[in-house]
């Protein structure tokens, strides 16, 4: 997700493992309507998120968005959201703690002691958590496969692609507000 004035631009990246090659993408513009709240992200990027998504050609196995999933003071993050809405596994990769308090590498809810996320070093440390259908060992193990170059390598191309999007500002919009089309400027 990227966001410029009024419009929010979101991308879904498809990579094939082991060789992390990009095998689909899509994009959406979409008028922002819902303003940012700290902790209630998802009612301001879900939507989307999911226009991209859906308008992918190749299904992918797992999702992995830039959020927080059980590791959110309510326990369901971003990532948590998307995955019970599409009823696929889903992993939060996270640039920063939100929830939690952090031992070694592991982020433990201060309330129960239950690990709620792992810390996974891929550059910085990413802070990986369940978002919905999956394990944290499944997901830290995935996460630790996708890293190239110091970066969770999917998130961090839809990141490169939204920042391309951002320079588009489209002139028409459908009756939900989403542009009429939408293709990735090239680099």
């Amino acid at each position: 997700m990227a966001y410029s004035g009024d419009l929010a631009y979101g991308v879904a990246v498809v990579v094939r493992l082991p060789s992390l090659q990009v095998v689909d993408s899509a994009c959406s513009i979409t008028k922002n309507v819902v303003p940012y709240v700290p902790t209630f992200l998802a009612f301001r990027e879900l939507t989307p998120m999911l226009r991209a998504y859906f308008k992918l050609k190749t299904e992918p196995d797992a999702i992995l968005v830039d959020g927080h999933g059980v590791a959110h003071p309510r326990r369901f993050g971003i990532a948590s959201h998307i995955g019970v809405v599409l009823k696929k596994p889903t992993i939060g990769v996270a640039k920063s703690r939100l929830y939690g308090e952090e031992r070694d590498d592991a982020v433990f809810d201060p309330a129960t002691g239950e690990v709620l996320a792992q810390v996974v070093r891929c550059g910085g440390k990413k802070y990986v958590s369940v978002g919905s259908y999956a394990t944290l060992e499944d997901s830290v193990e995935l996460v630790k496969r996708l890293c190239k170059s110091g970066d969770v390598y999917p998130i961090r191309v839809a990141h490169n692609l939204t920042q391309r999007l951002r320079r588009v500002r489209p002139e028409t919009f459908d009756q939900w507000g989403e542009a009429t089309s939408c293709e990735v400027p090239p680099a």
